[in-house]
């Protein structure tokens, strides 16, 4: 917990919780007010929490290192619980932005309430920094266009299927026969598409497209399909609840597929402690896993350490490992705290311009350099790597699998 005090406030009738490092904004002039919208409750909790996580502890470093203020501004932070609902979170960031008049936004987390987002932040003329740590939807990325003041420090779902399917090349070749279970919203049907064209480009053949509604207790009748077509490589795009349901019903099934292939779901604890034993050889697509071995940046070393001196202290302070949103969550904090203390400033024009110059090393890469993606201008972190879930011991680790220079495991069969 950050030294400091926790104010409840209500703002348009929103619960939202407001932690001030130092004085709040109505005690002193001088202030950098940093949005926090996230899923703290509903059935994107496991990413909010990971989310607010990352926040707080880029706040608590930095309030070690620098003290209490970013480029001599106080810095209070307001956590808004969207409650991974999509109206609710309309309302917060209008609450943000015109209320609050916050000076950037990072989050919110899964992609449905990420994608809801946009509009509201669009149509404000004079609207914030976006920062955007989570959120892989095609759909948040075709809405946002071009904008000069959106940064993304997390990976689109093109990404995503690129990054499988490569892995897939390498481990077993392209002559195999891939099948597709993918849900009704608004994940499923904004990585389809991408996940589609990059597997007929490799060269595999799709032998099952099988759509299944969100949130659905009973996935066996397309697991039924699926087997009846002999694919040898299962490819599932779905989120949390879903994933959980999923996993075990084709464990139950005894499918005999040879490879299980997911994207987030994997590297999720909740995920792993849900399934148990259903979990052995799915494999996961993620920004960010334990394990990488990046070196701290010689400029800001305790900011930035190293990947492995930064696992080190999470798993000190919070007694677990650290998870791919807390990572994310915490470069992309410490580059906004970093941005406001090299230009002291909080105009939205002098951040975008830091941010678009600077270049760190960091626990989630060796560059945190802003580039264009195919529509936005700034994306950072899209690098991925897969990893695979196998029994070691008593227990289920990761094993990474590509790319190849950083691998501690190879591809394992599922049957």
């Amino acid at each position: 917990m950050l030294n400091g005090f926790w104010n409840l406030v209500y703002a348009m009738g929103l619960g939202v919780l407001s932690l001030g490092i130092g004085l709040s904004s109505a005690e002193a002039q001088g202030v950098f007010k940093i949005g926090a919208p996230a899923s703290l409750s509903g059935k994107y909790v496991a990413y909010g929490v990971q989310a607010k996580n990352g926040i707080e502890h880029a706040l608590e470093m930095w309030k070690a290192t620098r003290g209490d203020s970013a480029g001599g501004r106080k810095i209070e932070l307001i956590f808004a619980d969207t409650q991974s609902d999509n109206a609710l979170t309309v309302s917060i960031i209008n609450d943000l932005i015109q209320t609050q008049k916050v000076d950037l936004i990072i989050g919110p987390d899964g992609s449905n309430v990420a994608a809801t987002a946009v509009p509201p932040w669009k149509k404000f003329k004079e609207r914030p920094i976006w920062i955007l740590p989570g959120g892989s939807s095609s759909k948040i990325e075709k809405e946002v266009g071009p904008d000069p003041y959106f940064f993304h420090t997390y990976a689109w779902a093109y990404y995503y299927h690129i990054n499988n399917v490569d892995a897939l090349k390498a481990a077993v070749g392209t002559k195999k026969k891939v099948a597709f279970v993918f849900t009704d919203g608004a994940y499923g049907r904004a990585h389809i598409d991408d996940a589609r064209r990059y597997v007929k480009e490799a060269g595999f053949e799709i032998v099952a497209n099988e759509l299944v509604r969100e949130g659905s207790a009973d996935f066996n009748s397309a697991i039924i399909k699926v087997r009846a077509t002999r694919p040898d490589i299962l490819y599932a795009l779905m989120q949390t609840t879903d994933a959980v349901q999923f996993a075990k019903q084709v464990y139950t099934a005894k499918t005999g597929i040879p490879y299980l292939v997911g994207t987030a779901q994997a590297q999720l604890t909740e995920w792993q402690q849900a399934v148990g034993e259903a979990q052995n050889c799915w494999t996961g697509v993620t920004t960010w896993v334990n394990g990488l071995a990046y070196p701290a940046d010689p400029r800001e070393p305790k900011l930035l350490p190293a990947a492995a001196a930064w696992e080190a202290a999470w798993r000190a302070k919070y007694g677990k490992e650290p998870e791919f949103l807390e990572a994310g969550y915490y470069v992309s904090t410490v580059l906004a705290l970093l941005a406001v203390e090299a230009t002291k400033s909080v105009d939205r024009d002098v951040l975008k311009t830091w941010l678009v110059g600077q270049d760190y090393k960091s626990p989630m890469g060796l560059h945190s350099k802003f580039k264009p993606s195919e529509i936005t201008p700034h994306q950072a972190f899209g690098e991925m790597v897969v990893f695979q879930r196998v029994k070691e011991g008593n227990g289920y680790v990761s094993k990474l699998i590509f790319p190849k220079d950083i691998a501690n495991g190879t591809l394992q069969t599922c049957k």
